[in-house]
């Protein structure tokens, strides 16, 4: 009989975490592996899909025949008694299933998962941060309490998943986790849909609005102060006067978006500044950019940014998390300072001045982006990790 593997994450949209999920699910050895995915109910209005992008996943997950569950306590928000109410739903799940490994995603869903994955009694658990909420996020008091959290939770996983060097190491400078079960892997994407459009910029889609002689800087994330998009706005809108031909295009929504464009408006470059909400032609979004920006707080690799770089577009990226072992400043790319718009000035202005240049980081990028960066390298990878587990647990 085939292994049933239960993956346990708080939202099924569009968002990096939530693809690396599905792709894996989806991409299991079914002679080996039953994958079933457990997720919590979306509001209308979440930045990554909400309601829409749920269902166009589930639809994903059914056409590949995947089963699905909806677990309407599993939330992000931190409620105390709603979260007790959904480790209990968690072991209800646990216990109906039976599970041979649960494999949870993201910092919510692998606290409220794991807990009740040791309660049940699951014989193996596998958690994959997707980044972590170490700094950036929140404020030292409730960092250093998920940190914390985080520690005691590790005690009890089989294996940790990061999906970069630096990511693994960040944890384990914090005493998260044991070296010797702590792997890291990737997340895969598809390399031919961004691969295309390396060596060239293709036509921009609708929504761009941009001017024929425009240069675009493009980013793609939630519009939330993580993802540090009030660093790029401010950052063009030094440059705006040298380099008139400057826009920015976002791809991505959220709560900030009104925010966001009061600051361009205050800075003089409303008219060149479009945020283009979700979209679902991101790969096209991506190949009509002439430069890419991942202004991040924190990041746990990154995934816009792998795309973009196997799009061949010149990236630049901020220093933390994962994005510092995803580029090899000024080989691949360029790394600054986090929350720098000085920095981050400087360092486009460098690349729109050299423009080969550019081009050289871009193609540069595109070759790294390589095939351990695809869905079945990624896919192979954690079923190895699933068989350790499973080892560990049998001894």
């Amino acid at each position: 009989m085939p292994i049933k593997v239960l993956h346990v994450i708080t939202r099924l949209d569009r968002g990096g975490s939530a693809q690396n999920t599905l792709l894996t699910a989806i991409g299991q050895d079914r002679s080996r592996f039953q994958p079933m995915v457990l997720m919590g109910q979306p509001g209308q209005d979440d930045p990554q899909g909400g309601a829409q992008a749920l269902e166009e996943n589930c639809r994903r997950l059914e056409e590949a025949g995947v089963p699905w569950e909806i677990v309407p306590a599993l939330g992000r928000e931190i409620n105390p008694l709603k979260d007790l109410f959904g480790v209990w739903c968690l072991i209800r799940v646990f216990r109906r299933e039976r599970p041979v490994l649960v494999h949870t995603h993201t910092s919510k869903a692998g606290a409220l998962g794991r807990v009740a994955g040791k309660l049940a009694g699951v014989p193996g658990i596998v958690h994959t941060p997707h980044g972590h909420v170490f700094y950036g996020h929140f404020g030292p008091l409730v960092s250093w309490l998920f940190l914390q959290i985080e520690r005691f939770l590790a005690k009890g996983t089989g294996w940790l998943i990061g999906l970069t060097a630096a990511e693994r190491v960040e944890h384990l400078d914090r005493g998260v986790g044991q070296a010797e079960r702590f792997a890291v892997i990737p997340s895969g994407i598809d390399l031919d849909r961004f691969q295309r459009f390396a060596g060239s910029v293709g036509p921009r889609p609708p929504g761009f609005e941009c001017p024929p002689e425009a240069i675009v800087i493009g980013s793609v994330g939630w519009l939330t102060p993580v993802k540090g998009h009030r660093t790029l706005i401010e950052a063009v809108a030094t440059l705006k006067a040298t380099h008139p031909r400057l826009y920015v295009v976002i791809v991505g929504s959220g709560p900030l978006r009104d925010d966001l464009m009061a600051l361009a408006g205050r800075l003089g470059i409303r008219e060149a500044v479009r945020l283009l909400g979700t979209r679902t032609d991101v790969p096209d979004c991506l190949g009509a950019m002439d430069l890419y920006v991942q202004p991040s707080l924190n990041e746990g690799m990154g995934r816009a940014l792998i795309e973009a770089m196997a799009a061949g577009r010149p990236v630049i990226a901020s220093r933390v998390g994962g994005m510092r072992a995803v580029i090899n400043h000024r080989r691949t790319g360029l790394l600054v300072p986090p929350g720098d718009p000085g920095a981050l000035a400087r360092a486009m202005e460098e690349i729109l001045r050299r423009p080969e240049w550019g081009k050289e980081l871009g193609a540069a990028a595109s070759v790294a982006i390589d095939e351990s960066y695809s869905v079945p390298a990624m896919v192979h990878a954690i079923e190895r990790i699933y068989e350790q587990v499973l080892h560990q647990s049998n001894r």
